[in-house]
Order: C-alpha cells, then sequence, then structure tokens
C-alpha cells in the first residue's frame, strides 16, 4: 500500500505540472482574442467561485472577511500580480521560452523564503541561485537580440519579476500553514485576488477586442477550472502524500513540460542559446533542491 500511494502521489504531481504548462499555451493562445488582464479577471472570477464551492462541499470554514487582510495580501501578490504579469508576458513572449522563464520559480521561491520566511540556505545553495541567474541572463541576451518578436526583452523580464512574485506568494503563504488547510488559503486568496483582477479586466475591456471562437472558449474554461482548481487539487493530494520535500522538486516538470507542449502544439521553435538558458536555469534550480536544509523541530512545532 505505501508503495502504491506513493505511486499515485507521484502521478497527482506530473499532472498538476501538466495542468499548469498548459495554462501558458492558453495564455499565448488568448493573446489574440482577449487582453491580458481581461483574461485574469475572468479567470480568477470563475476560479474562485469554483474554490469557494469546494470548500464549502468538504465542510470547511471560510473566513473571507474576518481574515480579510491575510487573504486580501495574498490574493494581491498571487492570484492578481503573478498571474496578470504571466498573462501580460505572454503576450511578448512564446510560450516555450516562457516555459523556461518559469524554471526560475524554484529560485524565487528560495529567495523569498530567505528574506521574507527566514528560511536557512544551504551555502551550495546560493551557488545554485548564481547558476540559474546565469541562464536567466541566456534567456534575456537572446530575448534582447531577437529583433523578429518586438518587446520580447521587456516580456521577458515581466516573466521573470511574475515568478519572484510567485515566490513571495509561497513565503507568505507559509505562515498561516498551521492556521488554514492550504484549500482554505487558496480560496480565500483566489477570492480576494479576484476583486483587483476583475476591476483592471474592465478597465483592459476599453484596450483591446474580445472575440469569442471555440477555441478561445475552451482556452478559457481550461485557465479557469483545469489550471486553476483542478491543478491544486491534485497538486495538494501528491504533497499530502508525499511531503513538501520531495513534492518541491516536481515543479521542475513545469518548464520541460511548456516547452514540449509549445513545440508539439503551437509550433514554436527554440533557438539553441534558449534551450542552453533554459538547461542552466533547470540545472540550478534542481541543485538547489538537493542542498535542502531541515527546519528545526521547535520552529515545526510551533
Amino acid at each position: 500500500m505505501p508503495a502504491m500511494s506513493n505511486r499515485r502521489a507521484i502521478f497527482f504531481l506530473i499532472v498538476a505540472n501538466l495542468l499548469w504548462a498548459g495554462n501558458y499555451l492558453a495564455g499565448r493562445v488568448l493573446r489574440t482574442s482577449m487582453g491580458p488582464f481581461t483574461l485574469n479577471g475572468v479567470r480568477w472570477v470563475i476560479s474562485a467561485i469554483l474554490l469557494v464551492w469546494l470548500v464549502r462541499r468538504r465542510g470547511e470554514s471560510l473566513p473571507i472577511f474576518r481574515q480579510w487582510r491575510i487573504f486580501l495580501g495574498l490574493g494581491l501578490v498571487g492570484m492578481f500580480m503573478f498571474s496578470s504579469l504571466t498573462y501580460w508576458g505572454l503576450t511578448m513572449v512564446g510560450a516555450g521560452e516562457a516555459g523556461l522563464l518559469s524554471g526560475l520559480t524554484p529560485i524565487a521561491v528560495l529567495l523569498a523564503g530567505f528574506f521574507i520566511a527566514q528560511d536557512r540556505v544551504h551555502p551550495a545553495q546560493w551557488v545554485m541561485v548564481l547558476v540559474s541567474v546565469a541562464g536567466e541572463v541566456l534567456l534575456l541576451h537572446h530575448s534582447g537580440t531577437n529583433h523578429a518578436a518586438a518587446g520580447s526583452l521587456f516580456g521577458a523580464v515581466i516573466l521573470i519579476i511574475a515568478a519572484l512574485s510567485w515566490g513571495v506568494y509561497t513565503a507568505l503563504g507559509r505562515r498561516y500553514r498551521a492556521v488554514f488547510s492550504p484549500l482554505v488559503l487558496t480560496a480565500g486568496a483566489a477570492v480576494w485576488g479576484a476583486v483587483p483582477s476583475a476591476l483592471l479586466g474592465i478597465w483592459d475591456l476599453g484596450q483591446h477586442l474580445v472575440i469569442f471562437t471555440p477555441v478561445s472558449v475552451g482556452a478559457l474554461i481550461y485557465v479557469s477550472t483545469l489550471a486553476s482548481v483542478l491543478a491544486f487539487v491534485v497538486w495538494s493530494a501528491g504533497v499530502n502524500e508525499v511531503g513538501s520535500a520531495v513534492a518541491a522538486p516536481f515543479m521542475n516538470l513545469l518548464p520541460v513540460f511548456t516547452v514540449a507542449l509549445a513545440v508539439l502544439l503551437l509550433h514554436e521553435q527554440l533557438g539553441l542559446s534558449q534551450i542552453e538558458g533554459g538547461v542552466v536555469i533547470i540545472a540550478g534550480a534542481v541543485g538547489a533542491s538537493l542542498f535542502r536544509i531541515p527546519a528545526p523541530r521547535l520552529i515545526e512545532e510551533e
């Protein structure tokens, strides 16, 4: 039974990353159908409704108003800032390159944990951070010299800031993991994150035409359900089975899946410098996960 449970957990972790990879493709496809901020507003309004329903169905309490400061802070950084910047960046950068840039996310989580949550960092992890930064420089250099894609350098920078914002969201969320379940924490953040996302989305309606096609509707449903709610559920299930330390390295599958899907489904092409930069980024992230310092027992008990 333990082996079967571990296999199931690993399957869940892989599926979650596959669903998140699809989010990059959907965001890239939807760039011609609506503005990036309209997309983010619609996504989180729908996702928030579904997540609240799921919390109620499980019989958990969701103190949306009583703990509004906590949920608003998380929603602003995670659902509003991270997602808005990601979809904005995807209007200028291909899904494959965006996926490679997402390889910085584990490093962003590490840095945010150090500066915000006072996590201890192994000296070797700092070396791996520099390795990933070197990979980012390679990708940014390619974007800066790629004259065929106007604004690609700016888009790459936007995506890097998005990854950093996700690291901040993760570090802040860890403060309340002993108070709220992962589902409640995500649902509360989604509700409050949907508010500024919807307001900015309404403004964006005046800047971009909205074009509904079978493909755009399908992509919109995907990002609002599978890439948001289902991905969260299966990821949480996997983490609960094997623990966060074992699950964390699976995040490195995200750039790999994204690149593979972008090439297969969107027929994107990646240059050698992009691939080299992505490999270096992922290598740094994987290396950082190998030198984790366990938290002191007293801190865990608190």
